[in-house]
């Protein structure tokens, strides 16, 4: 069987190359413009992906999903800040299996990573997120900006995570934090081909989502032990493993490393996640 690695290699070429492929048809989504200058968002879509990507990629998911599965949450915020494509792309480039993703839809009907209803602790505005669109979201600039995060980093699409996880075969655990995106949910999931990435979902506003036979949750043994030695840590692990079980993290270094399997092998972001947004009254498709 091929290695964890020789398939991740697979994945991000591929899709690496389709979206180089795909840029050119992913221009600003302009709708009725009240005028006002564009800003740098994500894709609102879900490209093609080759052949040879998708089958590497449900492979190493099948891999995760039976190898102690260590799902990082809202991404590895010591090194990114929540919920961005910077955060989920360092918890994996540590060696952890997935994430778990904060999904809200904006005024415009935009589904998008956010996790709080108001702005203040995670940006530099004031208020409730669902008042706004996506183009008045990316507006407004984060209150922190650090580790791989850049000046330019916004709360993601999420098409555009899904586009990561892709590249990453990374595990999904999602947590829908307003009812009524379940239907619009299952059409990215279906777009994106990614069922079989999700491990969880929380118990609301996830009733179809839940039912539906695609989705093969995976249990928790519960949040790794932080202050546990790594005799102790491995001990934890290792009793996750033996019942099939996940474990739950904010930081995934201290299991990786109490497993052998901390590492710190950057890949870049997917090409074409970024695209210039403008003013729209239009809900998005």
């Amino acid at each position: 069987m091929p290695s964890k690695n020789t398939i991740a290699r697979a994945v991000t070429v591929g899709v690496t190359t389709t979206l180089m492929g795909c840029i050119a048809a992913n221009g600003p989504h302009d709708g009725n413009s009240r005028g006002g200058p564009s800003v740098l968002g994500y894709i609102n879509h879900i490209p093609p992906e080759t052949e040879a990507a998708k089958q590497a990629r449900h492979t190493l998911v099948a891999q995760r999903r039976t190898d102690l599965p260590i799902i990082v949450h809202r991404g590895a915020s010591a090194l990114a800040p929540e919920n961005t494509l910077e955060a989920y792309a360092a918890a994996m480039d540590l060696g952890a299996d997935g994430v778990e993703i904060d999904i809200r839809r904006s005024a415009d009907g935009v589904l998008y990573l956010f996790h709080d209803t108001k702005l203040e602790r995670l940006t530099n505005g004031t208020g409730e997120v669902a008042t706004l669109s996506y183009y008045e979201l990316l507006r407004i600039t984060p209150k922190d900006v650090y580790g791989s995060a850049t000046k330019e980093t916004r709360p993601p699409t999420l098409a555009a995570l899904l586009v990561l996880a892709r590249q990453r075969a990374a595990l999904l655990h999602l947590d829908i934090k307003e009812p009524g995106l379940q239907d619009d949910i299952a059409r990215l999931l279906d777009d994106a081909d990614v069922w079989d990435h999700i491990v969880e979902i929380n118990n609301y506003n996830a009733d179809k989502l839940l039912a539906d036979p695609r989705v093969k949750r995976i249990g928790y043994k519960g949040w790794i032990p932080v202050e546990a030695d790594e005799t102790a840590m491995r001990e934890y692990l290792e009793a996750a493993r033996s019942r099939g079980q996940m474990v739950f993290c904010d930081d995934p270094r201290p299991a990786l490393k109490a497993l052998g399997r901390l590492r710190r092998d950057p890949v870049p972001l997917p090409d074409g996640l970024r695209v210039e947004w403008a003013p729209s009254d239009l809900r998005l498709p």
